[in-house]
């Protein structure tokens, strides 16, 4: 009679969010810690830090650089929409069901800071189609080196919407926050 295998042990998996304590994980930002109640970091999941990961290399192909971005484009553009207020509806799905569910309270619109900022428009687009994007252009005075206004192309009704930022390097972006060249409504 043929004895019975021992059948061999899994393979140990250190890897994910829930195998090691917070303090063990790596992290994609320069700090977890923030500053300010209006700002917030997108959750440091493997996927996030090996999208960063392969940005960051010297060895990167510019192709694969910009797919990457792109990708970290969207989950930023995601998570921001995930901010934005919702109401309940009640939908009917095809099969006669009520399924209860969320839409956005309200309208949107993306201002581009040119020109890095221009980046992040496919992004938004992917995720919002028909949203209306707006442009401005803000450079440091040479003489006072204060940030100045000098251009700027906004949605209209800009006042009525939710405005996602957007500026990938949150350089200029912050001097709008800190110092708008604007008025700034508040929803």
């Amino acid at each position: 009679m043929a004895e019975n295998p021992t059948p061999a042990s899994a393979p140990t998996q250190c890897v994910g969010p829930s195998f090691r304590p917070v303090a063990d994980k790596p992290s994609a930002t320069v700090s977890a810690v923030v500053s300010s109640d209006n700002v917030y970091v997108l959750p440091q999941t493997p996927q996030l830090i090996a999208l960063l990961s392969m940005i960051r290399n010297k060895d990167t192909e510019r192709a694969d650089f910009i797919f990457y971005s792109n990708r970290i484009i969207r989950l930023l553009v995601e998570e921001g929409l995930n901010h934005l207020p919702v109401i309940e509806k009640n939908i009917t799905t095809p099969v006669g069901r009520t399924y209860n569910g969320l839409m956005f309270q309200g309208k949107i619109c993306g201002v581009s800071i040119m020109r890095a900022g221009e980046a992040m428009e496919q992004g938004l687009r992917d995720c919002c189609r028909s949203v209306r994007i707006g442009k401005i252009l803000i450079q440091r005075d040479e003489d006072t080196a204060l940030p100045k206004l000098f251009y700027d192309k906004l949605p209209e009704d800009i006042a009525n919407r939710w405005v996602l930022l957007l500026d990938p390097m949150f350089a200029t972006g912050i001097i709008i926050l800190l110092h708008p060249p604007v008025p700034r409504c508040v929803h």
